[in-house]
């Protein structure tokens, strides 16, 4: 049996079970995993979902996935919605383009990395298309006209996981997510942090 075979059956057992609960679906991808999502969102709907439960794709980065006509097909389906967290600057979000058929699919919820004041003003489009980066303005997004102030608890140090994005004065270094994490541990609010230098026991003479 397929995996998405698998995914179906699985969700139709679980609608069943709670079916007296208002249950809803929930999925979410970055890049390649967001096209992913949106694709199954469409198929739960389409084949494994009654009209009264919501389906929702929440998707960062996600490069365009079909044409007008799968557009129209995600449209019909009134319990299905997919929003698009997009930064504006990110240039695989456009791709593969309208000269080829395709356009966006959903609601676009525009962010700018660059109204961030702790990421670098970067021309890397790797950091354009970071996650941890778009998540990182999420936290702290204001909308376009308003100010950059993050509202949810959300450890900058986050955004160089795999990247070097941040600004230098941030004192995180870059792309630490490895074997000890280059030092970075969680303190005791969940904060990370560089690890404090341990002091070297003194010699006995």
């Amino acid at each position: 049996m397929s995996l998405r075979l698998q995914l179906l059956t699985k969700i139709k057992e679980l609608l069943l079970k709670y079916k007296d609960e208002k249950p809803s679906i929930v999925l979410t991808g970055h890049s390649l995993g967001a096209t992913e999502a949106v694709l199954a969102a469409y198929d739960i709907a389409e084949n494994a979902s009654s009209d009264d439960v919501p389906v929702t794709g929440i998707v960062f980065g996600c490069p365009q996935v079909g044409n007008k006509e799968f557009k129209d097909e995600v449209t019909r389906h009134k319990n299905l919605k997919i929003l698009h967290v997009r930064n504006t600057i990110d240039l695989l979000t456009r791709y593969p383009g309208g000269l080829l058929g395709y356009v966006d699919i959903g609601t676009n919820f525009v962010i700018d990395t660059k109204k961030s004041p702790y990421l670098k003003d970067s021309r890397n489009p790797g950091d354009w298309h970071n996650l941890q980066a778009m998540l990182h303005v999420v936290a702290g997004w204001n909308g376009k006209k308003g100010e950059f102030k993050l509202m949810v608890k959300r450890s900058i140090a986050l955004v160089n996981k795999s990247c070097e994005f941040l600004k230098d004065e941030c004192l995180v270094p870059g792309s630490w997510w490895v074997e000890k994490n280059k030092g970075m541990i969680k303190d005791e609010t969940g904060e990370w942090v560089i690890a404090p230098v341990e002091e070297e026991p003194e010699p006995e003479f």
